[in-house]
């Protein structure tokens, strides 16, 4: 009995030990906002100072600690992030406070020096030192814009083509679409046919931030990135549960928004819904019997799972999930006189995404990723121009298989990344057929294509150090690639009583090896940042199917060669810190130069109605320019002025159409307690390029478009209440007015805004 009793009364004690150091436990928490905009950090390390106690902010910048009685007193507590300064506070401080303010840098410290998993590098940071400009997510809500082309149109170094039908390409440093790789995370978009995306169909409240890779030294993103790549990262994780927002603007264009966000334990999961239109009127014309008519329709969803987690809860071994369905549909109808046009066109795009990125098995530092995508193109055209009439119908499919593997692996302080991947598209040129004035058809009214794409990477990037304080690193990298690439044409069918078709080609088989280097020198101090690379190479683009069936005379195509480009480019950046100087906060300075020589370049001659264009080729071309941007902070980073300008020297216009030869932006911004004012302004050169004269593109004339200055003014404020957080934004664009210029009778210069209201929970 006793003992018994003795056991009991143990217990009890015990029990009672236990709840008192658990009552004793502080639990630390709270919000993490920049100072500036109030925006959440994610990522931000939480720690107390001495010991090995931390935590790090989620993705809505909440963070949760744990602080035994035993630390507590005297503690200090840290935060600290790549992009801001360190914090320190002392423990009794921080728990009256629910948000935790930090100062934007204008260095960031080295990814060294902040071990910081949920921190996403940049995508080229597995690839040779580029000029990479980044556009983040809250620079979309701030500035407004419709879709991704026009929110790309603000870097110094793009253009954007915007076709009648409401399609967007995008061209860096002068040179073509599909010069340009775009990627939506890390899975290729471009299509076989023209090798070019409509980047009118991503929709940006789904995106976290926009990478502009520029140059031609590119190693594991296709061997086409002979000016640039455009890569999207899609928001993974999400700080609300709903959202919804609308858009309303000139043209009687508006879109609007619903979105869904979930999490459970380790499962993520998002779903998004959007839908938009425009109308717009010809100029000079009745707008009852023409117009321009666009609508899109957006679904997005993302699934994410993780296998395991490190030690600060961070995710492990990622398994990941992303469905992508966009459609465009166009109606144009157009009378002038006894003229008139009638022209639909449906662009549809679907893509499913599988991708893992951690370890497998014994294998560490693996990336997977397997796609699968679907483009479908519909064209229907009508046109009359006097008694005369004319029709043009085609449909083309685009089914793609891509799968792409990385590994990486350190051996002392040099990095390695073997990586491989494969394409296998079948196009199919569905129906073809033509009915102009009674003219016969002398192209396939269907035919198959297929092409099976194998490419090799290798990158070694060998880590120096210099010894000196300042100028800490001096790396050289080198990057290999080998493609292998075999197009075939099968099933044609021919019009009936055509012998000679045009736009039939041999079976291809082609195979290149291309090698680039180059040498990077890096400096790092409390106040001053310097990053300086030399990079120079051979990159190969092979023909797509669209240049392979089309041509400028009447003679069947016997076979293209893959064209070449040799590039060299030195690139220089400079930021300097100035947090005790009062007003002035410090500034960062960036330069390159650039030489891009094309062997075998083909021109187009564009038909701006969506039908087929047409090729000739031109042996020799080059691209040569310089790029600069200056960027001053001030009090603290609330204001910030940029200044960038780009110059290029082109050989011959004709084969870079419609490619401004300069291009000069001006930015200036205010952010405050969630109050945010932009102006931005630019000015882009003239443009020349080759169009067809007329439906049946039987001749080809030369379209002049003169400098174009435009000014945008954005003003927007977000703020929060309870759990609900609401943002308003009205947008002014081209407030100068060039509404003299005209293309295809629509004035594309003219005076447009945008009233953007969103709400979320």
């Amino acid at each position: 009995m006793h003992r018994k009793l003795i056991c009991l009364l143990s217990c009890l004690l015990i029990l009672s030990f236990a709840s008192i150091l658990f009552a004793q436990e502080t639990s630390l928490f709270g919000t993490i906002r920049d100072v500036n905009t109030h925006e959440k950090i994610r990522g931000t390390n939480v720690f107390l100072k001495g010991t090995d106690i931390g935590t790090s902010s989620d993705f809505s910048g909440r963070f949760f600690l744990k602080i035994p009685i035993a630390v507590q007193g005297e503690v200090i507590v840290v935060f600290k992030h790549i992009g801001y300064e360190r914090l320190e506070m002392p423990l009794v401080s921080v728990l009256e406070l629910e948000t935790i303010y930090l100062q934007p840098r204008v260095i960031q410290l080295p990814g060294v020096e902040v071990e910081e998993e949920a921190y996403r590098r940049l995508e080229i940071d597995k690839d040779l030192p580029q000029t990479v400009s980044v556009i983040e997510s809250r620079r979309f809500d701030i500035q407004g814009y419709v879709d991704a082309g026009d929110l790309l149109r603000v870097d110094h170094s793009v253009q954007i083509n915007e076709e009648l039908s409401g399609k967007k390409t995008v061209s860096i440093r002068g040179g073509n679409a599909d010069e340009v790789v775009v990627l939506y995370n890390g899975v290729k978009l471009n299509n076989t046919y023209d090798n070019v995306f409509d980047m009118s169909l991503i929709d940006l409240e789904d995106v976290e931030r926009i990478e502009i890779i520029k140059g031609s030294n590119t190693a594991l993103y296709g061997p086409e990135a002979f000016s640039g790549v455009i890569n999207i990262v899609p928001k993974l994780q999400q700080d609300y549960t709903v959202r919804f927002q609308q858009r309303l603007g000139t043209y009687r264009s508006g879109n609007w928004g619903l979105h869904f966000y979930k999490k459970y334990k380790r499962l993520h999961g998002s779903y998004s819904y959007k839908r938009g239109g425009i109308r717009r009127d010809f100029a000079g014309l009745n707008p009852s019997s023409s117009g321009l008519r666009n609508s899109s329709l957006h679904h997005t969803a993302n699934l994410s799972y993780s296998l395991s987690e490190r030690s600060d809860g961070t995710p492990k071994n990622l398994i990941g999930l992303m469905w992508l369905y966009t459609s465009l549909d166009y109606e144009n109808n157009r009378v002038v006189d006894a003229n008139s046009e009638n022209e639909f066109l449906n662009n549809f795009n679907h893509m499913f995404t599988f991708r893992y990125s951690g370890d497998l098995f014994k294998v560490k530092n693996l990336n997977l990723s397997v796609s699968w995508r679907q483009l479908e193109d519909d064209q229907f055209l009508n046109f009359t121009e006097g008694q005369l009439t004319g029709s043009s119908k085609r449909g083309i499919q685009d089914k793609s298989l891509h799968v792409n593997a990385e590994k990486r692996f350190d051996i002392g302080s040099s990095e390695f990344l073997f990586g491989y991947q494969f394409q296998k598209s079948r196009l199919l040129d569905e129906f073809d057929s033509k009915n102009n004035f009674g003219q016969p058809q002398t192209t396939p009214l269907s035919s198959d294509y297929e092409r099976l794409h194998h490419g090799f990477v290798g990158i070694a990037k060998i880590r120096g150090d210099t010894g000196s304080d300042f100028l800490h690193s001096l790396n050289l990298d080198v990057s290999v690639r080998h493609d292998l690439v075999k197009d075939t044409q099968s099933n044609v069918v021919a019009p009936a009583g055509v012998q000679n078709l045009v736009g039939v080609f041999n079976n291809n088989d082609w195979q290149e090896t291309v090698v680039k280097f180059s040498v990077n020198l890096a400096g790092y101090g409390e106040d001053l940042s310097l990053n300086t690379f030399l990079n120079f190479g051979k990159n190969v683009k092979f023909p797509t199917l669209f240049q392979e069936v089309s041509t400028e005379g009447e003679t069947q195509i016997t076979g293209l060669e893959p064209e070449n480009n040799r590039s060299l480019e030195i690139g220089l950046d400079l930021s300097r810190e100035m947090r005790n100087h009062g007003r002035l906060y410090g500034w960062q300075l960036s330069g390159n130069y650039f030489l891009n020589h094309y062997d075998n370049k083909f021109v187009e001659v564009r038909n701006v109605l969506g039908g087929r264009s047409k090729f000739f080729n031109e042996l020799f071309a080059r691209i040569s320019g310089f790029e600069s941007k200056a960027s001053v902070f001030l009090f603290r980073k609330k204001v910030a002025v940029d200044l960038g300008l780009a110059r290029y020297f082109i050989s011959d216009k004709a084969a870079f159409p419609f490619k401004s030869d300069f291009k000069r932006t001006l930015t200036f911004s205010i952010d405050h307690a969630g109050y945010s004012f932009q102006v931005f302004g630019f000015k882009e050169g003239a443009q020349v390029g080759l169009v067809c004269d007329g439906p049946l593109c039987t001749e080809s004339v030369q379209v002049l478009l003169p400098d174009y200055t435009n000014l945008d003014i954005h003003l927007s404020k977000s703020f929060e209440i309870s759990k609900f957080k609401f943002l308003a934004n009205a947008s002014a664009r081209n407030l100068l007015n060039d509404d003299d210029v005209e293309l295809q009778g629509l004035n594309i210069r003219d005076r447009r805004f945008y009233v953007t209201v969103a709400a979320q929970y």
